[in-house]
């Protein structure tokens, strides 16, 4: 593992509060510690806090332009974003400041997941895969085992809670071979995945099998999924042109949600789930709808 300086970029520039019927960029990840605090990250690398529950947005500025696609917090204190060219940035103090964490490589990185606040790893495109256990201050590349083909453009998320912290992988066959996009795991034992053509496949056993869950869908071409979480009873999966999923029975069976025309033409990129089904969906043109158990309400009126 060769070791890596972090460069200081300092304080993040803050500008005014956002409105949330303001907010305009294309938002990519999320994550909410509380009902009311929480962060996201999108176009030309704007990071964005809330302290309110998304009513209103503090935006935050970096060293770079290049978008964030990508975002850990493992808790309150701690944060990642990962984005274009291989660049990480990270927070020790909540967001106060950040530094550039240099990773060694070039490639998009397309997630980013910490176990605990030492041990991460990020995924990319062409089969990225890093990994850190001393929170991002040195990236060593972890090779693939040499029977696993990907797409060239494809490698979503990763959960860095396997048996040896992510040091070694297996293969997993799944029931399709269409392009998986997110992932989500409640336990060691009972994840999900999600993908095109609103593939939603369910494992219970710690992905040694896979089953394809079958979803209600709009008429006319399938959608892709985008991501997927489960939190206590309730679960949702969020995707293309305002495709909403909820279940209410721990991630066991999905059902299609009615969305307003108005929002038929959005992508959802996001959901971050908290206790007893509450938490945020979140994506194209700042949309940012806040969730109830099983429903769902845009913070802004206007689309």
């Amino acid at each position: 593992m060769a070791a890596l300086l972090a460069v200081a970029t300092g304080p993040a520039g803050a500008g005014d509060r956002i409105p949330a019927a303001t907010l305009r960029q294309n938002l990519f990840a999320s994550c909410f510690h509380t009902e009311t605090d929480g962060w996201a990250v999108g176009d030309l690398a704007r990071m964005f806090s809330t302290n309110d529950g998304g009513k209103s947005w503090e935006r935050h500025n970096t060293s770079t332009r290049r978008s964030f696609v990508a975002l850990s917090c493992p808790d309150a204190q701690h944060l990642w974003a990962a984005g274009q060219l291989g660049e990480i940035m990270h927070s020790a103090d909540g967001g106060k400041t950040w530094t550039l964490q240099q990773t060694g490589v070039q490639r998009k990185l397309l997630d980013i997941d910490f176990a605990t606040v030492q041990r991460g790893l990020a995924v990319g495109d062409y089969g990225t895969l890093l990994r850190t256990d001393d929170g991002g201050t040195t990236w060593a590349r972890v090779p693939i085992p040499h029977d696993i083909t990907l797409p060239p453009d494809v490698a979503e998320v990763v959960d860095p809670g396997d048996t040896d912290g992510g040091r070694t992988w297996q293969v997993q066959k799944s029931p399709v071979e269409t392009s998986l996009f997110g992932v989500f795991f409640a336990d060691a034992q009972r994840g999900w995945a999600v993908g095109m053509e609103s593939t939603l496949l369910a494992t219970t056993d710690g992905g040694a099998t896979w089953q394809k869950v079958e979803v209600d869908t709009p008429k006319g071409f399938p959608l892709a999924l985008y991501d997927v979480a489960v939190h206590g009873q309730y679960g949702w999966a969020v995707g293309n042109s305002g495709l909403l999923l909820h279940s209410r029975d721990r991630g066991a069976s999905w059902h299609l949600v009615e969305v307003p025309v108005q929002l038929r033409g959005a992508w959802f990129r996001t959901v971050s789930l908290l206790e007893g089904g509450r938490g945020f969906i979140m994506g194209a043109k700042g949309m940012v709808l806040s969730t109830d158990g099983d429903r769902f309400t845009p913070l802004k009126q206007r689309f």
